[in-house]
């Protein structure tokens, strides 16, 4: 009896002794890791002994980071659940191939990579009992990507501000001042000039280029109040009359003429009347040194500085009537498209731009990015979805798809940011050595 316990131990120790030995799974030496043409290629080696078969390797992708992830010992018996995991997120494993007596390479396509791969090597062993299946992984830890450009963004320019560059009557509201009629700082730009027939106050929209002219101010006014960045403050008129004493017979028509304009704007853009701000400017002084500059008389430049230096609007008036015998004056009245440039109003609008909530939300993302060791990179990108043609948010989008080694994904969203002018995914596409091809 005693024989048979002391046989039955042996067997068990023996059993046991095989079964360790058979669960030594086969585990690479080393391995390479490379890239090209939108894959990656990871190199296994092997001791020839211990090589797998080509059906006994698998690739599978981290579900989650290392530090939070199942731990070594856990993996071993836990590996096929990530096959399985993997085969389920993208459809199927990774082509492996055997390049030498001793290694395999697995070509992984970038949308299958993620931070960590973890190498999962299967290995069948005979022993007394039968076939016993081993399984054994390798952390394999991507090169660290380049640190791309991933800055606090700054707000877009707004609806008001591109207009501003292209429309020298919009201004934004740190340049409002008061309306005075009499020193009113209107620019001489004739798409801002709105005419007047002598001694009328009547608004004819096919007077000389009246059309194209009030046509464009009712576009800038319903662009600017339809933005969602920008906001009207204020919108200035300004009449004025020409030198002409027969623009005088009718009193306060610089003020009537500058109200006639303000009436048309507010029935068709529909704004109220605090946003306006009307003013008799009387004569369009911007204008008459204009002309009188290209006047082809001696002294006309003299009478130019003369006519800015006066302050007083009656004695800078009775000063240019009386000025070389009046011969810059009566030229100046003769001159018929002259005086219909002088009869005019002039609209200068100005705007405010309103808060860039989209910015807030972006350097949200970016302060997740740089203080977060391991962010939930799906949930950053679902944030984002939220902007998907703003620049400044493709440019974000990029450095996450690069950070998970997706180089096509990057690649893409600087191209994109880069055409939309952001200038940190220009500088990234550099580092990357990117083309916008």
């Amino acid at each position: 009896m005693k024989q048979k316990f002391t046989y039955f131990i042996a067997t068990l120790l023996l059993l046991s002794i095989n079964t360790l030995q058979a669960q030594q799974a086969v585990k690479p030496m080393s391995y390479n890791v490379e890239h090209s043409d939108s894959c990656w290629y990871v190199t296994m080696n092997y001791r020839i002994d211990k090589m797998p078969k080509n059906d006994e390797l698998l690739l599978i992708s981290q579900i989650c980071c290392p530090d939070t992830c199942i731990n070594d010992s856990a993996r071993r018996f836990q590996g096929k659940r990530y096959a399985k995991r993997y085969i389920k997120q993208y459809g199927r494993t990774p082509d492996v191939m055997p390049t030498g007596d001793n290694s395999f390479t697995m070509v992984i396509p970038e949308d299958m990579v993620t931070d960590t791969l973890i190498g999962v090597t299967y290995s069948e062993y005979t022993t007394p009992d039968g076939t016993i299946g081993a399984l054994d992984t390798v952390e394999i830890i991507l090169p660290v990507p380049a640190a791309l450009s991933c800055r606090p963004v700054r707000r877009l320019q707004s609806t008001g501000d591109r207009m501003a560059q292209s429309h020298p009557f919009i201004n934004n509201i740190r340049y409002y001042t008061t309306l005075n009629g009499d020193s009113a700082h209107i620019p001489t730009n004739p798409v801002n000039h709105v005419h007047f027939a002598l001694n009328s106050q009547h608004l004819d929209p096919t007077y000389l280029n009246n059309a194209a002219a009030i046509d464009s101010l009712v576009s800038a006014i319903i662009s600017l109040t339809n933005s969602s960045d920008s906001q009207i403050e204020s919108i200035h008129i300004v009449g004025y009359t020409s030198p002409d004493s027969r623009d005088e017979t009718v009193p306060k028509l610089g003020y009537k003429r500058a109200g006639t304009l303000c009436n048309h704007l507010q029935q068709r853009c529909n704004l109220p009347d605090s946003i306006f701000e009307v003013a008799d400017g009387g004569k369009h002084w911007h204008m008459i040194y204009s002309d009188l500059t290209h006047q082809d008389m001696e002294h006309s430049d003299s009478l130019v500085r003369l006519l800015q230096a006066e302050k007083n609007s009656k004695k800078r008036l009775a000063l240019l009537r009386r000025f070389n015998s009046g011969r810059q004056y009566t030229a100046l009245c003769n001159d018929s498209a002259s005086s219909n440039y002088r009869g005019a109003c002039c609209t200068r609008i100005f705007y405010h731009n309103l808060t860039d909530s989209s910015a807030h939300d972006l350097n949200n993302i970016v302060n997740e990015l740089a203080n977060n060791p391991h962010p939930d990179y799906d949930k950053l990108r679902h944030k984002l979805s939220a902007y998907s043609n703003d620049p400044r948010a493709l440019n974000i989008k990029g450095v996450i798809e690069h950070r998970q080694h997706r180089r096509s994904a990057a690649a893409e969203a600087f191209r994109r940011a880069a055409e939309l002018g952001d200038e940190q995914a220009a500088q990234n596409m550099d580092l990357l050595g990117l083309s916008m091809d």
